[in-house]
């Protein structure tokens, strides 16, 4: 028996959350185009990433000032690796850029070395801050006066 791929938020600000495939298909998505680490373009859809958080009780829009303002996500895919966004960043108008939790890629589901999570930052021009296989986001706020 095949198990669902879950993923969990946590940390400040957010009510503890699980969701799998199913749940995150029902938020909604946006479709970006950008560039694969290897170059090649692809398409893909999935949920940005500060409307996911904010469907989780994360502060966006006005509200990321005081302690949201020194906030940031970590993002843990399924080997270990993690990438930081701030949640201010995550707020963006600028659209093109807003990473995305994305579920599908050129109208197909992520590729299993991929996904089923997989986060595309499509103005991160190093692709360090892409993520596959994500597992958790969690939202950490730092120390201050």
């Amino acid at each position: 028996m095949l198990l669902a791929v879950l993923l969990t938020i946590g940390g400040a600000f957010v009510h503890p959350e699980t969701l799998d495939a199913a749940a995150l298909s029902k938020l909604p998505h946006v479709t970006i185009s950008a560039a694969d680490p290897g170059g090649a373009a692809a398409v893909y859809s999935g949920v940005p990433l500060a409307v996911l958080l904010h469907s989780a009780g994360a502060p966006t829009g006005d509200a990321v000032r005081g302690s949201p303002a020194r906030t940031y996500v970590a993002v843990e895919g399924s080997d270990g690796y993690v990438a930081l966004y701030s949640l201010a960043e995550l707020d963006t108008t600028a659209t093109q850029c807003a990473p995305i939790l994305a579920d599908a890629r050129n109208g197909a589901t992520i590729p299993a070395s991929l996904g089923p999570f997989h986060v595309v930052a499509p103005c991160d021009r190093t692709h360090a801050r892409w993520v596959r296989n994500v597992v958790s986001l969690t939202v950490i706020t730092m120390p201050g006066r």
